[in-house]
C-alpha cells in the first residue's frame, strides 16, 4: 500500500512538472509573439478607418446596408460594418487610455500589439478546447493541444502563406479577428454535434450576437458560414444515416432545434450579406472575366502550398497521422477523426471553387493569397493538432517514440522559422518622433521607410487625414503634414 501511495505521488509530481513545462513553453512563445507585434510597423489604411473618412462613415451610418439596397448606390465594403466599427472604436480609444501610463507614440504600437495577441490567444485557446475536449486551461490535455498548434501560428516565418494575424493592424480587424470569432461561434456547435456536449442556455447569449456580427465582418466570413452550414446539415443526414434518402425530417432528428434555428438565422444573414456585397465599389474597373479568374487558381494553389516549407510540412504530418490512425489505432474514435478530415476536405474543395466568384483584386493576381486562404489555413492547423493529439493519446506501438520525435522536430522547425521581427518598426517610429518634435507644420522626413502608409509619401498633401489622426492621438500638439525626401526613396 505504501508503494502504491509513493508511486501515485511520483506520477502526480511528474504530471505537475509536465504541466509547468507546457505553461512555460506557451508563455515564452506568446511573449515573443507579443514583442513581434509590438515592433511591427503600422502600415497603411489606418487613418481612413479610425477618423473615419467619408466612405467608411457611409458604412457606419448604414450598418446593415438597408439604405444601400434602397438607393442602389455603390460604395466600398458595404457588408463589413462590424470590422470597421471595431477597428474605429478600438483605435479611437485604446491608445488614449494607454497614454495615462506611456507616451503617445508607444501607446499606438502597444494598442496594436494588444489587439493582435488577444486574437492569437483566443484562436489557440478555442481550437485547443475542441481538440482536447476540455475547458480547463491548466489541465495537461488542454496545454498539450495548445503546444501542438501554437508554433504553427506564424507572425513572420512562414507568415506569407500561413498568416492568421495580418502584419497590418488594419487588416487584422478584417481577416484575423472575424476568423477567430467564427471559430468561437462554431466550436460549441461542433462539440455538440460530434460529441453530444450540451450547449448551456447562457452560451446562446454569446452565439446569438455572434450570428448577427459575423455575416457583416470581413470579406470571407459570409461565404464560409454558408459552406459550413450546408456541410453541417448534409453531414448529419448522410454520416449518421448513410443508407437513407434525403428527408428534411432527418435534420430535426439529428440536430438540436436551437442549433438548427441558429444556423438558419446566420445563413440567411450571410446570404443577405453576400447580396449586399454586390454593391461594393472597390476595384470595379479592375475586374476580369470569370473564366480567367478560374484559370488563375492552379498557379495560386501551387504558390500558396509550395512557396515555403510551412504548408508541405503540415500536409506531410497530416498524411502521416492519417496513415497511423487508419493502420495502427483500431478504436471506434478513429473513424470519427477520419470523417472530420473528409468533411474538411470537402469544405476546402467547395471554398476554393467558389473563391473566384468573390471578384478580382490586382494585389491578389492569382486569386489565392494568404488572406483568402486563411479559412483553409485554420482548418489545416486544427486537423494537424486534432489528429496529432489523438495519436499521442492512443498510439501504444513501440514506434511511438519515433513519432513523438518527428512531431517535436516539426514543431521546432516552425518555432525557429518564426524568430525574426524585432525592431522592424524602428524607422517608422523614428519618423513619427521627427514629426512630433518638429516646429514645422509641413515636415520633411529623411528616413528611408514608409511612414504610416503602404508606399513612400513624397507629396505632403496626401497626409491630411494622417496628420489629423496623429493630432487626435496626441502624437503632435497640432495638425502637421509630412513627406519623404525624394532622394531617400530613390
Amino acid at each position: 500500500m505504501e508503494f502504491d501511495i509513493f508511486e501515485m505521488k511520483t506520477i502526480y509530481k511528474k504530471e505537475k512538472t509536465i504541466i509547468i513545462l507546457f505553461i512555460l513553453l506557451l508563455l515564452c512563445d506568446l511573449i515573443f509573439s507579443f514583442l513581434q507585434y509590438y515592433y511591427s510597423p503600422l502600415h497603411g489604411d489606418i487613418e481612413n478607418g479610425v477618423l473615419p473618412n467619408s466612405e467608411v462613415q457611409e458604412i457606419i451610418n448604414d450598418p446593415f446596408g438597408i439604405n444601400t439596397i434602397k438607393t442602389g448606390n455603390f460604395h466600398p465594403n458595404p457588408n463589413r460594418f462590424f470590422s470597421h466599427y471595431a477597428f474605429m472604436k478600438y483605435f479611437q480609444n485604446v491608445p488614449i487610455w494607454l497614454q495615462e501610463l506611456i507616451n503617445p507614440i508607444t501607446s499606438v504600437y502597444l494598442s496594436g500589439a494588444i489587439a493582435k495577441i488577444i486574437i492569437q490567444i483566443l484562436f489557440i485557446c478555442f481550437l485547443s478546447i475542441f481538440i482536447s475536449g476540455g475547458k480547463k486551461i491548466l489541465k495537461k490535455d488542454f496545454l498539450l493541444a495548445a503546444i501542438l498548434i501554437t508554433p504553427l501560428f506564424q507572425v513572420y516565418g512562414y507568415w506569407s502563406r500561413m498568416g492568421i494575424v495580418d502584419k497590418s493592424i488594419a487588416y487584422t480587424f478584417f481577416y484575423g479577428l472575424p476568423l477567430t470569432l467564427l471559430i468561437i461561434f462554431y466550436i460549441p456547435i461542433f462539440k455538440n454535434l460530434l460529441y453530444g456536449y450540451r450547449i448551456k442556455s447562457i452560451y446562446y447569449l454569446l452565439l446569438i450576437p455572434l450570428s448577427i456580427i459575423l455575416p457583416f465582418s470581413g470579406p470571407l466570413i459570409p461565404g464560409v458560414i454558408l459552406i459550413i452550414c450546408l456541410l453541417v446539415f448534409g453531414g448529419r443526414i448522410f454520416y449518421y444515416n448513410p443508407k437513407i434518402s434525403f428527408n428534411i425530417k432527418n435534420i430535426f432528428k439529428t440536430v438540436p432545434i436551437p442549433i438548427i434555428l441558429l444556423l438558419i438565422f446566420v445563413s440567411v444573414l450571410s446570404a443577405y450579406s453576400l447580396y449586399l456585397g454586390k454593391f461594393d465599389s472597390n476595384y470595379l474597373s479592375d475586374s476580369i472575366p470569370l473564366l480567367e479568374r478560374y484559370s488563375k487558381l492552379p498557379s495560386g494553389i501551387y504558390s500558396q502550398v509550395f512557396h515555403s516549407l510551412g504548408f508541405p510540412l503540415v500536409l506531410i504530418i497530416i498524411g502521416l497521422n492519417v496513415y497511423i490512425i487508419k493502420t495502427r489505432i483500431h478504436i471506434s474514435e478513429s473513424a470519427k477523426i477520419l470523417t472530420v478530415l473528409k468533411w474538411i476536405g470537402i469544405f476546402i474543395l467547395i471554398y476554393i471553387l467558389l473563391l473566384p466568384l468573390g471578384g478580382y483584386r490586382p494585389y491578389r493576381p492569382e486569386i489565392i493569397r494568404y488572406d483568402t486562404f486563411m479559412p483553409i489555413t485554420a482548418a489545416l492547423i486544427f486537423f494537424f493538432g486534432y489528429s496529432t493529439f489523438f495519436i499521442l493519446k492512443h498510439f501504444a506501438s513501440k514506434n511511438r517514440n519515433y513519432y513523438v520525435v518527428t512531431i517535436a522536430i516539426s514543431l521546432l522547425i516552425f518555432t525557429f522559422s518564426d524568430t525574426s521581427g524585432i525592431h522592424k518598426n524602428a524607422c517608422e517610429k523614428k519618423s513619427l518622433e521627427i514629426i512630433a518634435n518638429s516646429p514645422d507644420k509641413i515636415v520633411k522626413i529623411q528616413t528611408d521607410c514608409k511612414v504610416f502608409s503602404w508606399s513612400y509619401i513624397t507629396d505632403y498633401r496626401l497626409t491630411e487625414l494622417k496628420g489629423e489622426l496623429l493630432y487626435k492621438w496626441n502624437i503632435t500638439s497640432e495638425k502637421k503634414l509630412y513627406y519623404l525626401e525624394k532622394n531617400v526613396k530613390e
